[in-house]
């Protein structure tokens, strides 16, 4: 049918072309052939654009369910006699303001034993400090005698040799003076032995001059008495000679015996230097030097032990000023105040009662906003970021608010991933707990992406692909898609930001068709939202019928001889 309808437009306008001849009145010879040549356009006129950077993203409607979290229970941090009462059941109440006090006496007391505790221990910080400062002077006395005694080794190791050397000149002067004491009693035998051989022969002599002088006469017996009397006192000389020469001999003796002693005295001071030498650098230098090393480290130890007492007293500071500031805090805690604003739907305590921590004193229902939560399917979990702006409708009326939070596991009676959504819009207060409600929200979404109109894009069979303009023809390019909305879809793969996009459908169009380009772009790449040659104008698409428009989504085969998208635009 639609051939027939083209072959009778065909038809009919070769008819219009020979009426007009006739009607030029000009005339043609019978039988002569004349040629009409007239050249045919065959360009079509199209509309192109670049594709647009922007977000695309997808939304989602939930049944959802109101939830009342908003009801606060006040239970007090102290316990103690109620002795002051405001407010009661239904009165609403502004955060901070005070609802109950307790008796604070004993606070007060425990506030003042713990000042007390914090005194103490900081007077046993300045105690153990002054602790330390002892120490370390004793410390730095300790170490500068160690190294003293260590710096002394050297000259110590001298005075042991020099001990030992003057102990061995001592022994070989004594050695000397034995020997010279030995020769002194050996030279002084040999004289008494003269001696006594001088008397003996004195003695003889005065033996002789007294026979001499007993035998003589009258007339020689005077000379011969002078004899006897002479040789008597050389006999008495010599006599004398002799005891003296023992005496000196006698003194002689005691003296090497003397230096015989002294010999074996200085001996042993000798074998005493060596054995204090050798000891010395045996065993006295090591023990100075661990001494030395010890006393330091004792020293070092006590100052380690008074830092530490330091550092314990300042611990007992810290936790006596934790303990106050604890007391200090359940003084405080005596006063009782709201910590939400809201309305008052419970008071469970009264004047001159116990207030405890067993059940809430003061219940209140918070002005906070409500809370709506609504499951989800694992992906959409994935997808759904928290922050985002949502809509909650209830019974027609709309209300503002923002996912809060995402749960990453599996709720185990829904089997479901539980999403909460806080609503911040005004009127909220009209959602009552426990109602069902919609929520709306974007479940998918594609930031800074590649976007065509949604339009421009065609299918064959489940391969999209689009037409760009290139050297003034048409180019048939196939894309791989991702999100849309309203008015574009996002191009993942096929395209880049450079490229032509041809934005108005023509059914003729074609690999390789030749095009009048008319340039759509007028608005900036960055822009949010299309040109205005993002999709078919109204100029395009004047006079197409349903089924035209029915067909702009649908696969045209290339190379086929019926124009399915624009038939019925001349039938």
């Amino acid at each position: 049918m639609k051939r027939k309808a083209l072959f009778k437009i065909r038809t009919a306008a070769a008819c219009l072309a020979l009426s007009a001849v006739f009607l030029s009145g000009c005339t043609f010879p019978f039988g002569q052939q004349t040629e009409i040549e007239e050249e045919e356009d065959n360009s079509i006129n199209v509309e192109v654009s670049n594709p647009v950077i922007k977000d695309v993203s997808n939304r989602s409607n939930f049944s959802a369910t109101v939830v009342a979290e908003s009801e606060v229970r006040v239970i007090p941090l102290v316990t103690g006699e109620v002795i002051e009462k405001n407010y009661e059941v239904g009165d609403h109440v502004n955060e901070g303001d005070l609802l109950f006090k307790i008796d604070d006496e004993p606070y007060q007391i425990a506030v003042k034993r713990a000042e007390a505790s914090v005194t103490s221990a900081q007077a046993g910080l300045t105690s153990a400090q002054a602790s330390l400062n002892k120490s370390e002077a004793d410390a730095n006395t300790t170490r500068a005698q160690a190294i003293q005694n260590v710096g002394e080794i050297p000259y110590n190791e001298q005075r042991k040799d020099y001990n030992v050397d003057s102990a061995y000149v001592a022994k070989r002067q004594a050695n000397n003076a034995l020997k010279n004491a030995g020769d002194d009693v050996d030279l002084a035998k040999h004289s008494l032995d003269d001696l006594r051989d001088a008397r003996d022969a004195a003695e003889s002599a005065m033996n002789s001059a007294k026979a001499a002088y007993e035998a003589a006469d009258e007339e020689t017996r005077s000379a011969k008495y002078d004899l006897y009397q002479s040789a008597k006192k050389a006999y008495e000389t010599a006599d004398s000679n002799v005891e003296t020469a023992k005496t000196n001999l006698d003194k002689l003796r005691r003296q090497e015996d003397n230096a015989e002693m002294n010999y074996v005295l200085n001996g042993e001071s000798y074998s005493l230097a060596e054995v204090d030498r050798y000891n010395y650098n045996t065993y006295g230098k090591a023990t100075t030097i661990y001494g030395s090393y010890a006393s330091a480290v004792g020293a070092d130890s006590s100052v380690t032990s008074s830092k530490a007492n330091v550092t314990s007293s300042a611990a007992n500071v810290k936790s006596a000023q934790a303990g106050l500031e604890d007391a200090q805090l359940n003084l405080e805690h005596t006063s009782v105040k709201a910590p939400v604003s809201g309305i008052i739907t419970a008071i469970n305590v009264t004047e001159h009662n116990m207030a405890t921590q067993q059940e809430a004193s003061y219940v209140i229902q918070s002005d906070e906003p409500c809370k709506v939560v609504f499951y989800v399917a694992e992906e959409t979990a994935k997808s759904i970021r928290p922050g985002t702006e949502s809509v909650v409708t209830k019974n027609g009326t709309e209300y503002t608010a923002k996912i809060i939070t995402v749960y990453d596991t599996i709720d185990s009676s829904t089997g479901l991933f539980k999403v909460e959504a806080s609503v911040v819009g005004q009127g909220a207060e009209n959602l009552i707990a426990g109602s069902s409600v919609s929520i709306e929200t974007i479940t998918r979404r594609s930031d800074r992406t590649l976007t065509v109109p949604i339009d421009s894009v065609y299918y064959d069979g489940d391969k999209a692909y689009l037409y760009v303009a290139e050297g003034g023809r048409a180019k048939k390019v196939y894309v791989t898609t991702g999100l849309s909305d309203d008015l574009s879809l996002e191009i993942t793969e096929g395209i880049g930001p450079e490229d032509k996009v041809i934005v108005t459908w023509n059914g003729s169009m074609r690999d390789g068709s030749e095009l009048n380009i008319k340039d759509a772009s007028g608005s900036s790449g960055e822009s949010g939202e299309p040109s205005g040659g993002a999709t078919p104008s109204d100029e395009s698409r004047k006079g197409n019928d349903a089924e035209a428009d029915s067909k702009v989504m649908e696969p045209v085969t290339e190379g086929s001889s019926d124009y399915s998208a624009g038939a019925g635009d001349i039938e």
